[in-house]
């Protein structure tokens, strides 16, 4: 999920700077926003095939789609954003100036839903409960941003980057930093309604994943970078280094909650 949400995000992070008015991202990092979304993307539906281990099950889930999956849903999903993000490269290349803020947010729409689609992919697992959160879909989409921002953040250490992108990656960042710990410790605090998710949490903050929750998540894939950006965030070195330790951050959250639910037994 880590190379969906960096595809998602290096659209998403240009795209709220530019609506924002906060800062101009500038044509390079347009350029690279849009390069880093095609490539991880395709990176994204090389893991999925590799998932389903047959290619054609993956043509067949595009082919012949049951609408009310969500891994169909996610497939077109993901197939629509990469075919906007490339017309928006060749808008740029071609200069067009057409509906151009028209297909930018609509590519940022669906750059929104290829973020979060997994979230409702896990909730029609219905026998993991701990899934059925309605925060997940909230914890991907500031996974994205942050992914993205991240992203920016270790390229802005090999090129020369304007000062007000410099601080809208590293504002980006502590916001996204301070929302993904709140969503979580609001996750592990709040009473969960079933025996099943209850056990998910207490193997996350006391039993088999105590450790990589504690130290990896918690104090180094979120604390840590905060601190960091706050203190120094306009050095360029610390900067890369914060996105790099955000990205292995939420990497590690993901693992976690992934993996977790999946440790209870169906019965």
């Amino acid at each position: 999920m880590l190379t969906k949400a960096i595809s998602a995000g290096a659209f998403l992070v240009p795209f709220l700077s530019l609506v924002s008015g906060a800062a101009q991202p500038g044509l390079n990092n347009v350029w690279w926003g849009l390069g880093l979304a095609l490539v991880f993307l395709g990176a994204t539906g090389a893991l999925l095939v590799k998932d389903l281990d047959r290619p054609d099950r993956f043509l067949n889930v595009l082919l012949r789609p049951q609408w009310g999956s969500w891994l169909v849903r996610g497939g077109y999903a993901i197939s629509v954003y990469g075919a906007l993000v490339a017309l928006n490269g060749l808008f740029l290349l071609l200069n067009i100036r057409v509906l151009e803020m028209a297909l930018i947010w609509v590519t940022a729409i669906a750059a929104v839903i290829v973020a979060i689609y997994t979230a409702f992919l896990f909730a029609q697992a219905k026998g993991r409960d701990f899934w059925q959160s309605p925060a997940l879909s909230l914890h991907m989409l500031v996974h994205s941003v942050m992914a993205g921002a991240a992203a920016f953040g270790i390229l802005s250490f090999f090129q020369d980057a304007q000062a007000d992108w410099t601080r809208f990656l590293i504002t980006v960042l502590i916001a996204g930093l301070s929302v993904n710990l709140f969503t979580i410790i609001l996750e592990i605090v709040t009473p969960h309604p079933t025996v099943d998710a209850k056990a998910v949490v207490k193997m996350i903050v006391k039993g088999r994943y105590r450790r990589l929750f504690w130290f990896g998540v918690m104090a180094f894939g979120n604390i840590l970078p905060l601190v960091l950006l706050s203190a120094a965030g306009s050095e360029p070195m610390v900067l890369a280094a914060s996105g790099l330790v955000v990205l292995i951050g939420i990497y590690l959250t993901e693992h976690i909650w992934v993996e977790a639910p999946q440790r209870i037994p169906l019965v």
